[in-house]
């Protein structure tokens, strides 16, 4: 895993186009985010990316995504983002994820991410986003 900076930008678009052909953030955007305090990327060679933001106690996965699948990549990156979160003192991980997303709901689980609610209509297709949550460090 590479960690990842706003130079970084330009691959990290290219990327997440892969991954979200329906919804591409531009470099711009990676840019930006990648500047602000608490946010920190990996890449992966293969061709994947996650991007988390820490505030405090707790964490938010921006995104995450591969531009191919079933190559073991969003475990990677998904381990990747749980190591850096440990060493911020983070105590609870939150993401959202397309709830027709069945192969990355399965990931998810093997790692422990519990549902905790659903955001009707989130994404620009329509399709409801729900939200997971995993405990780190436990107290």
């Amino acid at each position: 895993m590479i960690p990842t900076g706003p130079l970084h930008d330009a691959a990290l678009a290219a990327i997440h186009e892969v991954a979200f052909p329906h919804d591409p953030w531009p470099a711009s955007a990676f840019r930006r985010l990648l500047q602000q305090p608490g946010v920190a990327g990996f890449l992966d060679p293969r061709g994947g990316l996650v991007l988390v933001r820490c505030v405090a106690d707790e964490a938010e996965i921006l995104t995450i995504g591969a531009a191919v699948q079933r190559q073991g990549i969003g475990r990677a990156l998904l381990e990747a983002a749980i190591a850096h979160v440990k060493k911020q003192h983070v105590v609870i991980l939150h993401l959202e994820v397309a709830a027709s997303n069945v192969a990355a709901l399965g990931l998810y689980a093997t790692l422990g991410f519990q549902q905790t609610g659903t955001r009707p209509k989130y994404y620009p297709d329509g399709g409801d986003a729900l939200i997971l949550r995993l405990r780190i460090n436990p107290g």
